[in-house]
């Protein structure tokens, strides 16, 4: 009779051991799934979204959103895939991957999928089909709206709160993404996301940005030659991937954001402390301190004030060197010089590429009078200039003449 049970509990386990080894293999989903704030659920193999849902929810794995309750889909496994998402299915709300290697997150929001990728065990996201700076997504367990999601939330998208070099951010969508362990985040856009707005059609110009707490901060990325969803990424579709790896935690949310010039003026003078009528020499430099290139979509300006001190402007369209200033090369070819009643104005419409600047010199007279004394030569370069300059918190530079009258 012992052996006859033996037999039986064998032949359960065998079958046992079947359907494990099945689930690992492959798992499927028509939507219609939900998971309730504090709850989990599992997937120890790749999973398909399956064609075919119905009901209120067709497609869709629902989890719960709010912070401190979420209800998380895991994905347990190395080199595990989650294929057929869509824009009809997809999990809405927060996937958790354990295992090595590049996982693709099925995640969506309102109707709208919008994957990203990362490799490290225990990260974990979501995805939000909703503009920063509301921050505000439909509740589909109340039939309402979240308040603003995660928390930290909103998060502004206005010049104040872009860091340096950030001309755009998103104001369609925006990730959740978290965890401890360093790692290379990818995410994705298709044409929704209005990339094309984003950049100005200069996709080289696309960036990663995550949120500090008070800013938006530029996060070195590069456009994926192939796209982690197949085929050449485009102003329409595509992906972008961090160039090193950051812990997720170190950002509250992450979104896509397009790079403008960051253009920063410097002022050389020569002398600089003036006995008696001297002439100065003046260089002027426009410097792209950004990570994108001043281009000739707009006229690059730079302006110092004039000075009742200061007299007999001297400009040569073909100087080539600035002697006082230690023979270093200027470029006064590719600049015009133009003067008001308030300024000498110098301008060029010639591309100043990242991590360069260009040069120009000019000569004025001092002429101290019968007094001694010091005053300020600032330099500034508008707003707007280089086809967008975004970044206005460097776009001044001064140099202090000391002068007397003998």
């Amino acid at each position: 009779m012992s052996r006859k049970w033996d037999k039986v509990w064998l032949m359960i386990l065998i079958a046992l051991f079947g359907l494990v080894y099945q689930s690992q293999a492959q798992e499927g989903s028509q939507g219609n799934t939900t998971i309730f704030g504090g709850a989990q659920m599992t997937f120890f193999g790749n999973h398909d979204f399956v064609a075919g849902g119905s009901g209120a929810q067709p497609g869709v794995i629902l989890t719960e959103r709010a912070t401190g309750n979420f209800g998380i889909l895991n994905f347990s496994g190395d080199n595990l895939t989650s294929t057929g998402a869509s824009d009809a299915g997809y999990v809405d709300g927060y996937v958790r991957k354990y295992g090595a290697g590049q996982f693709i997150f099925p995640v969506g929001d309102n109707g709208h999928l919008g994957q990203f990728a990362a490799s490290v065990d225990g990260t974990m996201g979501a995805y939000f089909f909703a503009n920063p700076a509301t921050a505000v997504t439909s509740n589909l367990f109340t039939g309402g709206n979240y308040p603003a999601l995660p928390n930290g939330g909103p998060f502004p998208i206005g010049m104040t709160t872009r860091g340096p070099g950030i001309k755009a951010v998103s104001n369609v969508e925006y990730w959740d993404i978290d965890g401890a362990n360093a790692t290379k985040i990818t995410l994705t856009w298709d044409a929704t996301s209005n990339v094309t707005a984003l950049t100005g059609s200069v996709l080289s110009s696309l960036t990663i940005v995550g949120w500090n707490g008070s800013d938006w901060v530029r996060i070195p990325s590069t456009v994926d030659a192939t796209s982690i969803l197949g085929g050449a990424s485009t102003i329409t579709d595509g992906s972008i991937t961090t160039t090193a790896s950051i812990a997720p935690n170190t950002y509250i949310a992450y979104t896509l954001a397009g790079m403008g010039p960051d253009l920063s003026p410097r002022i050389s003078v020569i002398p600089a402390i003036v006995h008696g009528t001297q002439v100065l020499e003046v260089v002027l430099s426009a410097v792209e301190v950004g990570a994108v290139t001043a281009t000739n979509g707009g006229p690059i300006t730079v302006r110092i004030p004039k000075n009742p001190l200061l007299s007999n402007f001297v400009w040569n369209q073909t100087q080539a060197t600035a002697p006082a200033n230690g023979n270093i090369s200027v470029q006064n070819s590719i600049w015009t010089s133009t003067q008001d009643a308030s300024y000498y104005i110098f301008t060029t419409t010639t591309v100043i590429p990242k991590s360069s600047q260009r040069r120009l010199a000019f000569y004025v007279t001092l002429t101290p009078g019968a007094t001694n004394g010091t005053f300020s030569l600032p330099v500034n370069i508008p707003n707007g200039a280089g086809g967008g300059e975004v970044n206005l918190l460097n776009n001044q530079d001064a140099e202090q003449i000391e002068y007397f009258a003998n």
